[in-house]
């Protein structure tokens, strides 16, 4: 039995392939067109579904990471303070801490670049699939003081479920 495409996209749609849906008749013309072999037209539809998936898993873990920007080190302005140590800035980028299970802390003087070396390495963490969540400590303490205990709770797991 042989579907059309508006059955072909309702079914779609029914199984939540979503990154399939919207690239497949393109696919399809694409495949038509250079007298593709079904299996390799089948693996291009189905690395569309993976990286449409991969795409809104990092935009949905960078939403919920508190960071409102998404910087790099890219973006950085060494110069800005030649005093910070850059390689150990880098090496954070590595985030080798983070499959070791340790924790980086930056501490220094207001106007410094820590913010920027944070969000930096956050967003890094991000892009490698990992759950963060950003936050300034003195902000944070703040509204954790003036919180209820069960709101504590929450406070404390949302730092406690990330990677």
């Amino acid at each position: 039995m042989t579907m059309s495409m508006p059955e072909i996209e309702r079914s779609l749609k029914q199984l939540h392939l979503s990154g399939v849906r919207d690239t497949l008749e393109t696919r399809v013309l694409q495949a038509q067109a250079a007298n593709q072999p079904f299996l390799e037209t089948f693996s291009i539809i189905l690395q569309d579904e993976l990286d449409r998936r991969q795409s809104r898993l990092i935009e949905r873990r960078h939403k919920q990471s508190g960071l409102e920007e998404k910087l790099t080190f890219a973006e950085f302005d060494w110069s800005f303070n030649p005093k910070l140590p850059r390689q150990a800035c880098l090496e954070l980028r590595t985030l080798k801490f983070v499959s070791a299970g340790e924790n980086a802390l930056l501490i220094g003087k207001p106007g410094t670049g820590k913010s920027h070396v944070a969000k930096a390495v956050a967003n890094q963490a991000v892009l490698q699939g990992y759950k963060v969540q950003y936050l300034e400590t003195d902000d944070f303490f703040t509204r954790f003081d003036l919180s209820e205990p069960e709101q504590q709770e929450k406070r404390l797991r949302s730092i406690l479920d990330c990677d």
